[in-house]
């Protein structure tokens, strides 16, 4: 169910990327990845980890749950205000460093979508950790085709520029900021803010953090880096191969999100069914995705942004093997969540961090575009085989039990193949 939202979702913000490249060109769209990917570090850093904090102990202590979102609320508005300021203070001194077309308009805008962010972060979280996915589903498979439609809409009457398509953006995030802590309140409400919850969040999730972080930074340092390292035309290019590649990552991301409430709740032996059985079916559909991947991209790709970004088709193909590091780390990092060791649930993207970031400081100057998908996928591997190592650490089994399919992984591929039953559970 969370899969086909997200690739409804996900379908919305594709024809945003498919506007924007049509009308802004390399050079736009590179300007714009900076803004967006600006806002979305900063809401994550501003995080500290609440959110997760919040999903393992709403879903743990129902009679809490009010105190925790008005915790978390809170505490995500202060902590992103914050940084966000001190983030626009930063770049706007960066005036020679800093991307063309990143000014003070852009900065205002990119401060108030990484509260929006953040915010959005905190709604999803706590409804994962009430098991709430149903309504989390369909909020994600409907909200974000308001950024789309409000882009073409400026497009026809008076044409996009760089300024137009961020100030969509921040409002269209707001809107989907509003719409899920209104539906995260219902039947719950917003209890008196709890300080002995908040330090017990607190506690939880700055150990949660690190990798919540690192996770993020994996998917967007690489197009920050650029932006000081590359031409914005370069990261345009790369942008466009990264949005496409990040279809094959909607599997595993859903699989983990719904794995991380049942394994909380779940016994240790039980949990550890669940894990396996999630990352057996999930590597099957992805191998089956990455090899459709491989066949098709490299002839949809100019054909659907055109000819400008041909440059895009080989950083594609570099990025698709990163699927099953990728879905390794997602899943084994959420059980180890659930495991209530959120330190050892760090270290896969911490590991893929860390590679990525020494990988993309040597290659994007002299491959470019090329060269930073070679340094994502190396990392989302070494990652995927960190959090492998370390979930076994904590809960050992046999090499076979990760690989060996059972009749019951069966029931992902059938629920994947019948995607009009999901609508009776709306």
């Amino acid at each position: 169910m969370l899969f086909w939202a997200r690739a409804a979702g996900n379908a919305g913000f594709f024809t945003a990327v498919l506007i924007l490249a049509r009308s802004l060109g390399p050079t736009g769209r590179g300007t714009i990845a900076f803004i967006t990917v600006s806002a979305l570090v900063l809401a994550r850093v501003a995080g500290f980890g609440m959110g997760e904090a919040t999903t393992v102990l709403a879903a743990r202590r129902v009679e809490a749950r009010g105190a925790l979102l008005s915790n978390l609320i809170l505490f995500m508005v202060t902590s992103t205000l914050f940084l966000a300021g001190l983030g626009f203070v930063v770049l706007l001194s960066l005036a020679d460093e800093r991307p063309a077309g990143v000014d003070l308009p852009e900065l205002t805008i990119l401060g108030g979508a990484a509260v929006a962010i953040a915010l959005i972060e905190a709604g999803g979280a706590f409804l994962v950790g009430c098991g709430r996915l149903q309504r989390l589903a369909l909020i994600t498979a409907t909200a974000y085709w308001i950024y789309p439609c409000v882009l073409a809409v400026v497009w026809l009457v008076s044409g996009l520029t760089v300024t137009r398509a961020a100030l969509a953006w921040l409002v269209s995030e707001a809107i989907i900021a509003f719409v899920l802590l209104r539906q995260s309140a219902r039947g719950v409400g917003l209890a008196r803010p709890s300080r002995s919850l908040l330090l017990e969040s607190m506690h939880f999730g700055l150990r949660a953090w690190i990798g919540s972080l690192a996770r993020l930074l994996n998917f967007r340092t690489d197009q920050i880096l650029m932006g000081f390292l590359a031409s914005e035309a370069a990261l345009g290019i790369y942008a466009v191969a990264v949005n496409a590649s990040e279809a094959l990552l909607y599997l595993p991301a859903a699989t983990a999100t719904a794995l991380l409430p049942v394994a909380a709740r779940a016994e240790p032996r039980e949990r550890a069914e669940h894990t396996l059985g999630a990352f057996r079916s999930a590597a099957l559909v992805t191998a089956g995705a990455v090899a459709v991947a491989a066949v098709l991209g490299p002839v949809l790709l100019p054909a659907v942004f055109g000819s400008a970004f041909d440059g895009s088709v080989e950083p594609f193909l570099l990025l698709v093997p990163g699927a099953f590091g990728f879905a390794a780390t997602a899943i084994f990092s959420s059980a180890l969540m659930a495991s209530s060791s959120p330190g050892r649930s760090s270290l896969g993207p911490f590991v893929s961090l860390v590679v990525g970031l020494a990988l993309d400081i040597v290659l994007i100057p002299r491959f470019g575009a090329t060269g930073a998908a070679a340094a994502a996928s190396t990392a989302f591997i070494a990652g995927g085989a960190a959090a492998l190592f370390s979930y076994r650490r904590l809960s050992p089994f046999a090499w076979r039990a990760l690989l060996l399919p059972r009749r019951g992984d069966l029931q992902m591929l059938r629920a994947l193949a019948s995607p009009l039953r999901l609508r009776s559970s709306f």
